[in-house]
């Protein structure tokens, strides 16, 4: 009897352990996509379950439509009401409702907001499945969700949908991912570090417009004449779910389309859903709920909102919220560190924005920023006392009206402070946030062939070099860890034009 109750904890503790050390490794290999990341789908899971229960009154919901224009933190900072976006790309409906149920476990929204995006098929360069969404992107979703029943739920259901994807790689990731190791980089080693440096509720901020956009809208009105696109087989069947899960815990939900062209024909089958089922319906594509909100295509758009536009969809969403469902506003010190989050991306998007040099130069004259530049052999003459005083406050010690065209010059605020102005070639290196990242500089004009010169600045894994006349600048930020721009100041004519490259 002893030697059988030996055996069966060592049995157990073997079993235990086991399984500890496949929980690490999978956590490991799964793919990381944090707040350094256009689309930090990791953010936006890990810091949901980090969240006190029961303090989300709204659950914004959606593809990457959403993600880019439901902002959490300006809902909050003008409205007081404490909501979370858990939305990621090409969220399809399937992934909705298991996400839906999941969030349910810990928060009691009084109100769900769902983009209407995916109800659709995707356009025809797409080629996806029954699930219309990419496997890549339905794991983005799912690897961060708990282990739990539910999860292997989810997994066998979409299985189900799309054949070609295995059910159990969603809650054994090691199925899915047991070659990523040759790829491993910092991040995948620091998910507690980055996670807890937080994120915007899962909001995703872009920067960006689209110089000569006209507006597309519709009249509602004109919808009575279309002839409705079919949803998505998916989108049906799964929408139903989605639904009768509201009414069943109490929760109000509410369709939205944000400002992306979607045509008439989209808006009628989503609209005639919606009525169906009592869901109110608000597509700001319809013409005078565009202009309500101040939308505009050229200034408000990349390929998805940018902040301004998210900012202006955000505002009429949280009106909405207070005005019609009443929902309160709570004191929620969280949303502090997630201001600070939001206002640092916004800093580094307003950077690449930036067009005149002189404040550039000031700008980027901050304790987040690392700076590099190179010039390769032609700095022109049109540097004037200005200019060189703002190189001069960054900490570089060259007066650059000194840097004569031929020259070589090359410099770098990181670890330390360095720079060299020679005629000779050159390498050399240095590191980022204490050694964890590096830099190089190559100059190798030996080849008799000018095309054949090597201007070569290499920075976080990244060749950021250029053969442009001028000064070219990147910026490194050390506490996003990212590089956040490259630009070219072209010093050999007045104007000093910027271009990113």
């Amino acid at each position: 009897m002893k030697y059988r109750l030996m055996l069966a904890v060592k049995c157990t503790v073997f079993i235990a352990v086991a399984l500890i050390c496949v929980g690490t490794v999978n956590n490991i290999l799964i793919p990381k996509n944090y707040f350094n990341q256009n689309w930090p789908t990791t953010n936006t899971y890990t810091d949901f379950y980090k969240l006190e229960k029961n303090t989300v009154d709204v659950l914004l919901f959606g593809s990457s439509h959403a993600a880019s224009s439901l902002n959490p933190q300006v809902i909050y900072d003008t409205y007081g009401i404490r909501s979370y976006n858990l939305s990621c790309e090409q969220q399809s409906p399937v992934i909705t409702y298991f996400w839906l149920r999941e969030a349910l476990k810990y928060q009691s929204p009084s109100v769900m907001v769902l983009d209407t995006y995916t109800f659709h098929k995707y356009i025809d360069c797409y080629v996806y499945n029954n699930m219309n969404s990419s496997e890549a992107h339905v794991h983005k979703a799912l690897d961060c969700m708990k282990l739990s029943p539910l999860k292997v739920e989810a997994g066998m259901a979409i299985e189900k949908v799309d054949p070609t994807q295995i059910g159990l790689s969603f809650p054994l990731l090691n199925i899915r991912y047991h070659s990523r190791w040759k790829s491993l980089g910092e991040d995948d080693f620091s998910l507690k570090e980055m996670v807890e440096h937080g994120g915007i509720k899962g909001f995703t901020a872009l920067g960006g417009v689209s110089e000569g956009a006209k507006d597309i809208t519709f009249k509602a009105e004109d919808a009575e004449a279309a002839e409705a696109e079919p949803m998505v087989k998916i989108a049906d069947e799964y929408l139903g779910k989605i639904v009768d899960l509201c009414r069943d815990k109490k929760i109000e939900l509410v369709f939205i389309n944000i400002p992306c062209g979607e045509p008439i024909e989209r808006y009628k089958a989503t609209k005639e859903y919606a009525d169906a089922h009592g869901i109110p319906f608000f597509d700001f594509n319809e013409e005078e709920l565009y202009h309500e909100i101040g939308y505009n295509r050229e200034k408000d758009l990349i390929s998805h909102p940018n902040y301004h536009g998210a900012e202006k969809v955000s505002l009429y969403i949280g009106k909405l919220l207070r005005d019609r469902y009443h929902v309160p506003a709570f004191k929620d010190l969280s949303f502090d560190k997630s201001r600070e989050v939001y206002e640092h991306r916004v800093k580094n998007l307003d950077l690449q924005e930036m067009t005149d040099a002189y404040q550039y130069l000031n700008r980027i004259n901050d304790p987040d920023y690392a700076v590099f530049a190179l010039v390769p052999n032609k700095i022109g003459e049109c540097i004037d006392k200005s200019f060189a005083d703002e190189w001069h406050n960054l900490g570089f010690t060259v007066d650059l009206r000194e840097v004569s065209d031929g020259e070589k010059y090359c410099a770098a605020k990181a670890d330390s402070m360095t720079e060299k102005h020679t005629t000779d070639d050159f390498v050399f290196s240095g590191s980022i946030r204490n050694g964890l990242e590096m830099y190089r500089f190559t100059i190798d004009t030996t080849n008799m062939s000018k095309k054949y010169h090597k201007y070569s600045m290499f920075v976080a894994g990244a060749e950021c070099g250029s053969h442009n006349p001028g000064i070219n600048i990147v910026v490194y930020d050390t506490d996003f860890r990212m590089i956040v721009d490259k630009v070219n100041i072209n010093t050999t004519i007045p104007e000093m034009t910027m271009t990113r490259y």
